[in-house]
């Protein structure tokens, strides 16, 4: 099973009552389980409610079957508390980067409902044959999590309640201190709150002793497209949720975490290693690569490359500061509106079937609000490319709005988000005359400084040539096409909609919009004196160089990145440096619009 397709239905095969806050889900699963490594996770759907991460907290059953301990601890978990063995709930995993197992004594700390990946790791390692200590703590006796099952399979397990009600009385990084005294161990593991892990950090750091975290964060996608669980330019669900201590300094464990709007929340006041306020510690400035082949020239806008992210991919600036260090030429936000909002409940992103390539979004313009973006835009802004903001609105009033708050962050471009297909308001290329009005707003904003407007349409609009000639002759500076497909899939045993958008609609994006993308920048360009940005589908260099020879200048990476990664951008550009100098070009910009001059 792939880890990027929709949630498969299983029934549940087994319900238990673990503590007071936390049952166990046991679910017949065998191409999961059979995959799953220990810290790795998997997307929960509760049908109708919500998707959620969840850590697998074992695997038995000769491999075939996988337990999940969930705690009762919001709408979709208290949902879940409520069902029965054999209700159908949705599985799609495993997810993430799990434990990797070092030396030959290991201590185990766990605090709270964070035990539940701690047992799967503890039976891997004692299959192993390594020496396990297992530190558990809770408030009280009766949050205990997974006590005897450690000890049933030969840990030496240590219990600390904060009332005293069993064992240690303290917490369980007391435990840990106290522990370390008289006893050494080749690594740490641990899971639980946040600032309880911190200073599991600060205590095996002093102690020399390497140790990983699994980290939580609000998950989304699952599979590193929507940035939703960045901490501080790692994404949680790909490249977590076990880290190594070390890889954490520097981010934002610890210090502060993301709203579902992808707004920065503060979880610790008094930590004065957190820096000011929610500000990141800086990254180093970046200076791009000189291509003269591919340096690119665009309304008034020096590229080092024609490559660049699609909106949506990374709220963070530090992902989108990623992307340029990796080889983008470009750097294009999460589109941004005037107020925060969450977007929608998940499911929100997969693959529309296996090894497709395929994918099906409905995010909902999950997003902090123009006002509270500002530190995005200045980690993005160390890697010192060009930075285009992503925008949308509902109406001309606040078009005008985001475009005057814009005008305080230093962005060479503003591209307007006028086709969203899964918004909570009718896309704005469905109402042309509104539309022009706002492109008119925007650019009485923007223009006097120098910034120019791209405006960003999908194919869901009959004639997309005669709309964009429309704006044009409005005042936009580019056209960006094409956005995602409109689409509404559905679940044929339950008769639902999968997408969490109350509507069940959302966006089909990937190699489902290659060739239907390439067809519209060719009709554009035949219509337009305009520059045309290309996204829709590119996945190599000879998606760039048809994109090219149909007539657009800048392209928009976006799904490619799922399956191919941070990489793409370098290969992407390397083949088309060794393309244009076999092929006798100066430079890429010679391609662009080549196929109507033939």
């Amino acid at each position: 099973m792939s880890p990027l397709t929709a949630p498969a239905l299983y029934p549940i095969a087994r319900i238990k009552v673990a503590n007071s806050e936390v049952k166990t889900f046991l679910f017949i699963a065998d191409a999961i389980a059979r995959a799953s490594e220990p810290g790795q996770f998997v997307m929960v759907w509760n049908p109708g409610v919500d998707e959620i991460p969840i850590s697998i907290a074992d695997v038995s059953g000769g491999g075939e079957q996988i337990e999940l301990a969930i705690a009762d601890r919001g709408d979709c978990t208290h949902s879940l508390h409520q069902k029965h063995e054999g209700d159908l709930i949705g599985l799609r995993g495993p997810y993430g980067r799990g434990f990797r197992i070092h030396g030959s004594r290991i201590c185990i700390v766990g605090g709270g409902y964070g035990v539940a990946p701690l047992l799967f790791v503890a039976k891997r390692a004692r299959e192993l044959g390594k020496d396990i200590t297992v530190l558990v703590g809770a408030r009280s006796e009766s949050e205990l999590l997974y006590v005897a099952e450690f000890q049933d399979i030969g840990c030496d397990v240590r219990v600390a309640t904060e009332d005293g009600s069993q064992g240690f009385r303290g917490v369980v990084t007391e435990l840990l201190l106290s522990t370390l005294r008289g006893e050494d161990f080749d690594q740490v593991l641990c899971c639980g709150p946040e600032l309880m892990m911190k200073r599991v950090c600060g205590i095996t750091k002093r102690a020399g002793i390497p140790t990983q975290i699994a980290v939580e964060r609000i998950v989304k996608c699952g599979c590193g497209a929507c940035g939703a669980c960045d901490l501080g330019g790692y994404r949680v669900c790909t490249e977590g949720p076990v880290f190594d201590a070390e890889e954490l300094e520097g981010t934002e464990f610890g210090c502060w975490k993301r709203a579902k709007s992808g707004k920065r929340i503060k979880i610790n006041n008094n930590n004065t290693n957190c820096g000011s306020g929610l500000s990141s510690v800086p990254s180093p400035e970046f200076t791009p690569e000189y291509e003269p082949l591919l340096e690119t020239h665009l309304c008034g806008i020096e590229f080092p490359n024609p490559i660049a992210n699609a909106a949506g991919f990374g709220v963070s600036g530090k992902l989108l500061y990623r992307y340029a260090i990796a080889g983008a030429g470009a750097l294009v936000t999460k589109s941004v509106g005037v107020r925060e909002q969450e977007g929608y409940p998940n499911p929100t992103f997969f693959e529309v079937a296996p090894q497709t390539q395929t994918y099906v979004n409905a995010m909902g313009l999950p997003n902090p609000g123009i006002r509270d973006y500002g530190p995005e835009i200045e980690d993005a802004k160390r890697a010192n490319v060009p930075l285009i903001l992503s925008v949308f609105a509902r109406d001309v009033e606040e078009s005008r709005e985001v475009a005057k708050v814009a005008l305080n962050y230093p962005i060479e471009m503003l591209e307007f988000n006028a086709s969203c297909p899964h918004s909570d308001f009718v896309s704005m290329e469905n109402n042309p005359k509104l539309l022009r009005s706002i492109i008119r707003a925007i650019r009485e904003v923007i223009h006097p400084h120098h910034i120019p407007l791209a405006v960003k349409l999908s194919p869901n609009i009959g004639d997309i040539a005669g709309l964009a000639m429309t704006l044009e002759r409005a005042g936009a500076d580019a056209i960006t096409a094409v956005n995602t497909v409109i689409c509404r899939p559905i679940d044929r045993t339950l008769d639902i909609p999968i997408l969490g958008n109350p509507t069940g609609y959302g966006g089909k994006s990937g190699r489902a919009l290659t060739a239907g993308g390439k067809q519209v920048v060719f009709s554009l360009y035949e219509e337009l004196k305009i520059p045309i940005i290309a996204v829709g589908g590119i996945f190599s260099a000879k998606d760039v160089i048809d994109y090219a020879r149909n007539g657009a200048s800048l392209f928009q990476i976006g799904s490619a990145l799922v399956t191919q990664g941070h990489g793409i951008f370098k290969r992407i550009k390397e083949d088309l440096k060794e393309y244009i100098r076999n092929n006798g070009y100066k430079n890429i910009g010679e391609l662009v619009g080549e196929a109507h001059r033939r």
